[in-house]
């Protein structure tokens, strides 16, 4: 094979396929490897000289491509879960072991799929990867790690900063829920870097859960175990056969040369644009020599895993250059790499313990139960000991306990667990929060973020991460703080963000016209795209929810105005006021709002002034005016407040300013001696807040609500 490749026209391969849609529902490979050599353009030369020397390789088939040793990988799976689907099994992760390994040993059933055209080429890896016995600091593994993080979902590289072992002894795999990049064109299925460009932070492989193996959240997507298998060919230095392609353009085909054309190895058929499907009949490149067709067989093609079965032998001289280069991946496989790792023993582990409630929720009513989920890992365990402060039972040697709260507060939870190897601990203090029957935070509720501790008392955010709900000074309608729901173009489609208020006692303004009035400022980035903020309340504690509208752009969110992105507002008028009927909740004595955004677009929601308020005053009834006029105005009020009202020769009775606890501040008996008046009202005496003026005309009570803003 040759593979000669200059700096330039390497740089542009690898650009060229990030700005290609080969990302439709495959490899971020390509868009990660362009997006560091922008920041580290010193990593080129690196790049090209491997790939120089790959060039030099012998082409005599008979030395190169022969049954050599099989070279053991050690392997550590690194799970980045919040106890969702994306927290996979230990079965699955062993079953995509079997399915790597079979893989690139050439021992995989559907080898007899490879087409007689492409026999003479196939290549067995001689590879074999093993889970990792002993980690890092020399304890016993069983090559999984858990780690709880809200990472999981876009997090992509960030997850590395949260668990990595030694890149020169262990390949590590981080397994999350969703990964980001792949700008609208299809999901993103995992990603790796090439060896000549990898150091400590970043060498790895970052792959979707519901992508590993063939069962568990894996089964029925007709992928087989395949995009491992494919990522771990980018580890190893391998390229995509359509490499050089770009949307719109025939540039994967290259010219007749082999060493400008599809993945530069010449055995490979280069292929003009990534498969789909299983396409047996295509041959998009016919200057290739020889001219074959498209092998849609390849791993490193993105054809359905159904259809992929092979690696090509010059495939295996490209791994087999970076196996035993010092500067890439020769480390992984010597046998003092071995030995560290324990991949040739097999030893019982100490079981670490880990935990959750079974449906993630930790809020619960007073007098009700919560049931427990055990997710313990690394080693079998024997035996359970449960912990509930707070709970009936106070303790429990079940896996699943059920427990009851009777009393209002938050709990501790503790499990310890046992085998033969030994006791792990794990503690989580004040997980449990039991609401009472009857909250002690009543209404009305005025809530602007003010407060610097509020999401830690107060409000809180499920979804920590770099990305979602905060507190900001930046930004605000009013006073000094707003909540953002922060979103940019990083953010993964889809992703849902949710703030949850304290429950509030709303029982109290039952009868009086309840609401829940919110100010929201948000523009969308893209035209036809728009961020969506779900309003849903619960009087279940949490448990339960449900949905009281869906705002976009369209119905209240925003206004028809596309901006840049990292829009934010910087004045009132940025802003608009949402309503929200509570009625049907007005007898909950611990109504919880939830805020969910969700990213689409690209830019962040803001939230403010937050109040859940009564649109009649206590103890007034809002009866027909028959045919009366009344206007208030200005309307927010400041100083004075002017109330212009039509009596039609009904007797006058006077108007009441009442607070919305039902407080009467002023008391107008004015006179009147014609039907159209005009009261004004000195305001400045009274703080801010809402307020009623009932007015009585002809034996009715006629309520108009104002507010006054100093």
């Amino acid at each position: 094979m040759k593979v000669l490749i200059s700096s330039l026209l390497f740089l542009l391969l690898i650009q060229s396929a990030f700005l290609s849609k080969a990302q439709n529902g495959r490899c971020g490979t390509d868009e990660r490897m362009a997006e560091l050599l922008k920041t580290n353009p010193e990593l080129l030369k690196s790049l090209t000289e491997s790939f120089n020397e790959i060039s030099q390789l012998n082409n005599n088939t008979q030395k190169i491509y022969k049954k050599g040793t099989t070279r053991t990988i050690p392997v550590v799976f690194h799970v980045i879960h919040t106890y969702g689907v994306e927290n996979i099994s230990k079965a699955q992760i062993e079953d995509q072991m079997k399915i790597i390994n079979e893989d690139y040993q050439r021992l995989n059933k559907d080898t007899t799929a490879t087409r007689s055209i492409f026999k003479s080429i196939l290549g067995d890896m001689d590879i074999e990867f093993k889970l990792a016995r002993i980690d890092p600091n020399g304890k016993c593994t069983e090559g999984i790690t858990r780690t709880v993080s809200n990472l999981t979902d876009g997090g992509d590289e960030d997850v590395k900063s949260l668990i990595r072992w030694d890149y020169t002894k262990y390949l590590n795999i981080w397994v999350i829920k969703t990964i980001t990049g792949s700008g609208g064109l299809g999901k993103t299925l995992g990603y790796s870097y090439l060896p000549s460009s990898t150091n400590s932070t970043i060498d790895g492989i970052v792959i979707c859960a519901d992508y590993v193996g063939s069962i568990g959240t894996a089964a029925g997507n007709g992928n087989k175990g395949r995009v491992l298998v494919h990522e771990a060919g980018h580890w190893l230095g391998l390229l995509h056969p359509f490499q050089g392609y770009e949307q719109g353009q025939s540039s994967g085909c290259g010219s007749t040369n082999c060493s400008n054309s599809g993945d530069y190895i010449c055995d490979t058929p280069p292929v003009d644009a990534p498969s789909f499907g299983c396409p047996t009949t295509n041959n998009t490149c016919s200057n290739d020599s020889p001219n074959q067709l498209d092998m849609v067989e390849n791993f490193m093609d993105y054809a359905n895993g159904s259809c992929q079965n092979a690696f090509t032998k010059g495939q295996k001289a490209v791994v087999d250059y970076y196996l035993t280069s010092p500067r890439t991946r020769s480390k992984n496989i010597t046998t003092a790499t071995h030995t560290a790792t324990g991949i040739f023993t097999n030893p019982s582990c100490s079981a670490v313990a880990d935990f959750n409630t079974s449906n993630n929720i930790v809020t619960v009513c007073q007098g009700g139960t919560v049931s427990f989920k055990d997710y313990s890992y690394n080693g079998t365990v024997a035996t359970y000991e449960w912990s509930f402060d707070g709970g009936t039972p106070s303790t429990s040697p079940s896996v699943s306990p059920v427990i009851t709260y009777a009393t209002s507060g938050f709990y501790k939870v503790t499990l310890k667990v046992t085998n033969s190897q030994g006791t792990n601990t794990k503690i989580v203090d004040k997980m449990i929060n039991v609401i009472p029957t009857i909250s002690s935070n009543k209404t009305p509720v005025s809530e602007g973020f003010e407060n610097s501790q509020i999401l830690v008392n107060n409000w809180s955010v499920l979804e920590k991460g770099s990305y979602g709900w905060e507190r900001t000074t930046s930004a605000k309608y009013e006073g000094s703080a707003a909540m953002v729901a922060k979103i940019d173009q990083g953010t993964t489609d889809n992703a849902l963000f949710s703030l949850v208020s304290s429950p509030y006692n709303i029982s109290i303004i039952k009868g009086r016209a309840p609401k829940l009035r919110f100010r929201v400022a948000y523009r969308p980035s893209v035209v036809g795209s728009t961020e969506i903020l779900t309003v849903s309340v619960s009087t279940t504690c949490g448990q339960t929810w449900k949905v009281l509208k869906a705002y976009i752009n369209s119905n209240g969110l925003g206004v028809d105005k596309i901006v840049d992105l990292g829009w934010v507002p910087t004045s009132q008028a940025d802003w608009k006021e949402l309503t929200l009927d509570l009625a049907n909740y007005e007898s909950s004595a611990n109504l919880m709002v939830k805020f969910e955004a969700r990213s689409r677009s690209g830019n962040s929601i803001y939230l403010d002034n937050v109040n859940i308020e009564a649109d009649l005053a206590a103890s007034a009834k809002l009866l027909n005016a028959n045919g009366s006029s009344i206007n208030i105005y200005p309307n927010p009020s400041k100083d004075i407040v002017n109330i212009d009202f039509e009596t039609y020769g009904k007797s006058f009775g006077g108007i009441k300013i009442i607070n919305s606890t039902g407080q009467i501040i002023e008391n107008i008996e004015t006179l009147i001696k014609k039907n159209n008046t005009t009261i004004t009202c000195t305001l400045k005496h009274i703080p801010s807040g809402i307020y009623f003026a009932q007015i009585n005309l002809g034996g009715q009570t006629i309520v108009k609500k104002f507010t006054v803003i100093h």
